[in-house]
């Protein structure tokens, strides 16, 4: 919760571990998990539902090494966009996908709800050219 604004509930991660449409991977720092990776995959598509890093192990480059442990694999699974939503003004989150090839295709208004007040979504995407 302390690494999100709008963060998921326990029974969001429950509903999505028992939805076989949906992946999770998670880094570890020895026993203690520090960041946890959710999508799902349909067909050639795959959108990201949630990327977390916790609040203490941020600025420390594991979003990086998560994220783009994430689209690696996406990318050998034959995946040929991913997508993503992602809070106007996180700027640090809007770099990190910019820095892995991810660019702004739209945006979506009052997506998300942070303590009753309604923020928008930019929507980004990666293609890839899997020839």
């Amino acid at each position: 919760k302390e690494a999100n604004r709008s963060p998921w509930t326990l029974n969001s991660y429950q509903e999505s571990f028992e939805d076989q449409n949906h992946h999770f991977v998670c880094l570890r720092n020895e026993d203690e998990i520090i960041g946890c990776c959710v999508y799902s995959m349909v067909l050639n598509e795959a959108e990201i539902l949630q990327l977390v890093i916790k609040r203490a192990q941020q600025n420390n480059g594991y979003g990086y090494l998560l994220f783009k442990h994430v689209c690696d694999k996406l990318s050998a699974s034959n995946i040929e966009q991913i997508f993503l939503e992602v809070m106007v003004g996180n700027t640090s989150a809007i770099n990190l996908y910019h820095k892995l090839g991810f660019n702004i295709v739209g945006n979506r208004k009052n997506y998300y709800n942070v303590e009753g007040k309604y923020i928008d979504a930019i929507l980004m995407a990666k293609t890839f050219f899997n020839f």
